[in-house]
């Protein structure tokens, strides 16, 4: 008798034994598949946020960009330089600027981006022949910064559409309110 309650009591203690090493086999890998969602999770917004701050900054440069035009027309017109048919011309070109602007869902087109870069060229090159001013050397910084917040921006929104490409599936368990669709980039890689 002594010896079947020492084996159940083994047995026992057996069962224990296993019940807890297979909780903690439980445990680890909730906490594992836990902390792989987190860090899913934490690099998507890492990444979200860093093309927004990049759109932004793209946006940013435009206005500056329309900003400095708008004043060189006040300037222009606040000197008499400007005769009544130019001055309603260069307002209306401003305005269909800012219209054909592209977006960051339209950027995915091509054409629309180059269409908003030459009406800009096209007004500039116009302020020059007015000016008689080499007008593209006073836009070249601004122009040289929308180039690079273009390069930027298109950096960050591929390795964004990679992550979203390779993480797809465990981020829409994570999560089903994120929008997991990839970002339209000016260029093709």
């Amino acid at each position: 008798m002594m010896k079947n309650l020492s084996l159940i009591g083994a047995a026992t203690l057996a069962a224990i034994a296993c019940a807890c090493s297979t909780s903690n086999s439980i445990h680890e890998h909730s906490n594992t598949h836990f902390s792989k969602a987190d860090s899913l999770t934490d690099a998507y917004l890492v990444l979200s946020d860093s093309v927004l701050q990049s759109w932004n900054r793209i946006v940013g440069n435009e206005m500056d960009k329309s900003r400095a035009l708008g004043e060189i027309i006040n300037d222009l017109d606040a000197a008499s330089l400007l005769t009544d048919e130019i001055r309603e011309s260069l307002q209306i070109r401003m305005e269909q600027l800012e219209k054909i602007r592209f977006t960051q869902e339209s950027i995915g087109d091509p054409q629309t981006v180059q269409d908003y870069d030459v009406a800009f060229q096209a007004i500039v090159d116009d302020l020059g022949r007015l000016t008689k001013d080499d007008a593209n050397s006073m836009f070249k910084y601004l122009k040289e910064n929308s180039l690079l917040n273009r390069v930027s921006y298109d950096s960050l929104a591929n390795a964004f559409n990679d992550f979203v490409q390779k993480n797809r599936g465990m981020l829409k368990e994570i999560n089903t309110n994120s929008e997991l669709e990839t970002k339209p980039l000016f260029s093709k890689y």
